[in-house]
């Protein structure tokens, strides 16, 4: 997917153009998404980084971790602690 946006620049309060391609992927065996985002600034852009950055989305790929017999220990989330 293309997409066109603009950020606001912090040192010069101006909207900077850019242009983002992004990919997505659901690795086999798994329900989660893995997603690729490679923008520049428009002017760059033009000026032959959306080759780079199509080279690079054209390359991604997601595969699952190696399986593991390692235990997970579960982590207390609780803000209070353990009631």
């Amino acid at each position: 997917m293309e997409v066109s946006f603009s950020n606001l620049s912090q040192s010069t309060n101006s909207e900077i153009p850019r242009k983002a391609i992004v990919a997505a992927t659901i690795p086999k065996g798994s329900n989660n998404a893995v997603m690729l985002v490679a923008s520049s600034s428009t002017s760059r852009w033009l000026k032959g980084s959306e080759k780079d950055v199509r080279s690079t989305i054209e390359s991604f790929q997601a595969i699952p971790a190696p399986k593991t017999s390692l235990k997970l220990r579960a982590k207390d989330r609780n803000p209070l602690g353990t009631l």
